[in-house]
């Protein structure tokens, strides 16, 4: 199988240009087309000429949510996108987010103000420098940045042009950093050189096939999805339907294949089912062929269940990821883009193959919520769901997040997909917030509504309502309210601990939206529910759905409190 390549150019910049001009000519060349931030005077120059140019400027409340904003605007777009903070603080408020989007797999570049030359170790003003921020990593490559660079001359511009295009066309993720002094950006600059990178992602080779044609065929196997999968849904499914596998998916990977369709198993890891790990034991297949997942915690709680008696074929573009969370399994690492992968996976499977024999299973699947409530009673937070099911994602087209928290464990648990790229949650850094201001990236990214499904605590956290009103933002935030912080309360009684200031003051996030210019609907029984939600859908623009939520429905099993108590953490009442 032939894989297209992918090409990306570095501008020619025109002469007696600045080097602001150049570096925003360079941006738009490599198809950003938002920018999320917060002006500052030591980044000024540059942010006014991200003003003059066709890539939008969406100036936010908070670098943070910022920088949510853009990995959510890159993971739905399929393009780079750009965060701009100043010196100082601005800085260091938007490093959570690319800590986020380099766990996340986006491609996003912050580009901020560093302090010039002649003020540093002089007390600048949010000075940024080897005096005030020495070990933090902001200009080199690291665990938080694939590239990063602070420009002392207009010149390096070139370089940085060839090292942006280089990191943009690869298959994976790209977080980069371009730190910039203000007398450099409005000095001027004329493009020396163009680039041009064609990358091609990995492929396998006719023996790896060969051989993994051979191990898979021997027996039945089961093929766990993960994110890294979600361009290669069709090829999955033709795969699963003509060898018979059975298919369980990460929580971030939901939609890649059809939950209803009859190979499906279930979601593992946090908010997953318990089918998954009753598929594992009683059919007991062989291997598990893993495509694009790490198979970190909130994905597996490196449970020994979901390892077959014969290991993994692991399939990934970075081949750091083989052997790491299962280091005692057997496993067969594959470099390669997983679409072409599986594509010639299934061309190379042989025509006379039998079709695996998967047993006939009575598998548990999630309860529906009996009949509702009375009007005047709060909100299961699992008939919350199934309204969300019924309105947002089968009569509608909307992209839905769910924030850290009990909205990853309810969603990931309770909705179901058919497609991909309409569910997305944060099972990596789990920044509470991401979903609450990644929401309007999220919009802008997919063209289309993006709704977030999130707590009471984080929306209190990280909310970019304001934000969404400016810019017409069709964002829309459903809202658990039962003032607390759920899920730490939770796992703390369930660790044996006395919870320790989870609850809150109870909060009106209507009357909230409403003073920021947006509107809202409060729900507080579970007959409101689809009313509540069409309107929501109906809205044009930023839109709260405040639900008071029943306090005592258990949430769905949570593995991280078993995953914790086995790291140590086990209080007065916990055991083993």
């Amino acid at each position: 199988m032939v894989v297209p390549s992918r090409e990306a150019e570095s501008p020619l910049v025109p002469a007696q240009r600045t080097a602001s001009d150049a570096l925003v000519e360079m941006l738009a060349q490599l198809g950003v087309k938002t920018a999320f931030g917060l002006v500052g005077g030591a980044v000024a120059p540059f942010c006014e000429a991200l003003a003059r140019s066709p890539i939008r400027v969406v100036h936010a409340r908070h670098e943070g949510g910022a920088a949510f904003a853009a990995i959510e605007e890159s993971l739905a777009s399929g393009r780079p996108s750009v965060v701009f903070a100043t010196t100082g603080p601005g800085i260091m408020n938007a490093l959570t987010g690319m800590i986020a989007a380099r766990w996340e797999g986006a491609k996003v570049i912050l580009v901020s103000g560093t302090t010039s030359p002649a003020q540093r170790g002089r007390w600048a003003f949010q000075e940024t420098s080897a005096y005030t921020m020495a070990s933090c990593g902001l200009y080199s490559a690291g665990s938080i940045f694939h590239y990063a660079v602070s420009i002392e001359d207009a010149a390096e511009l070139d370089e940085v042009a060839s090292r942006l295009t280089s990191g943009v066309a690869r298959a994976s993720g790209f977080v980069a950093h371009v730190g910039i002094p203000i007398a450099m950006q409005t000095a001027h600059h004329q493009a020396s050189r163009r680039t041009r990178v064609s990358s091609v992602p990995p492929a396998s080779d006719p023996q790896t096939m060969d051989r993994c044609v051979e191990m898979l065929s021997r027996d039945p196997f089961v093929i766990w999805l993960g994110y890294g999968a979600r361009g290669a849904s069709a090829e999955v499914r033709a795969l699963a339907e003509k060898t018979g596998a059975r298919v369980m998916c990460s929580p971030r990977a939901k939609g890649i294949f059809p939950e209803d369709h009859p190979h499906f198993l279930g979601v593992t890891g946090l908010g997953g089912h318990a089918a998954v790990a009753e598929y594992m034991r009683t059919a007991r297949p062989k291997r598990a062929l893993v495509l694009g997942t790490r198979m970190g915690e909130f994905t597996s709680f490196w449970s020994p269940e979901l390892v077959p008696s014969e290991g993994f074929i692991h399939v990934d573009v970075d081949p750091e990821v083989f052997g790491t969370s299962y280091p005692q399994a057997e496993t067969f690492g594959v470099q390669a883009e997983i679409r072409g992968f599986v594509g010639a996976l299934v061309e190379h499977w042989p025509a006379d193959q039998p079709r695996a024999h998967t047993p006939q299973l009575r598998l548990a699947r999630p309860s529906r919520p009996e009949s509702p409530l009375a009007p005047t009673e709060s909100v299961r937070p699992s008939a919350l769901m199934h309204a969300i099911q019924r309105v947002v994602i089968d009569r509608h087209d909307a992209l839905v997040m769910t924030e850290a928290g009990n909205s990853f464990l309810l969603g990931t648990h309770h909705l179901k997909f058919r497609s991909p790229g309409r569910y997305r949650v944060s099972s990596g850094f789990g920044s509470m917030g991401q979903a609450v201001a990644g929401v309007i990236g999220a919009a802008l990214g997919s063209s289309r509504k993006a709704v977030a499904v999130v707590g009471d605590g984080a929306m209190l956290m990280q909310s970019e309502i304001s934000t969404a009103v400016q810019y017409g933002i069709d964002a829309t935030w459903i809202v658990l309210n039962d003032a607390r912080y759920g899920m730490i309360e939770n796992g703390m009684r369930a660790q044996g601990f006395r919870p320790v200031e989870t609850e809150m003051p109870v909060a009106d996030f209507v009357a909230i939206a409403r003073g920021m210019g947006a509107d809202g609907v409060r729900v507080t029984s579970e007959d409101e529910l689809d009313a509540a939600l069409e309107t929501a859908m109906s809205a044009l623009g930023p839109f709260v759905v405040d639900v008071q939520i029943d306090r005592s429905e258990a949430p769905p099993p949570m593995g991280r409190v078993q995953s914790l108590m086995d790291q140590g953490a086990v209080g007065f009442g916990g055991s083993r």
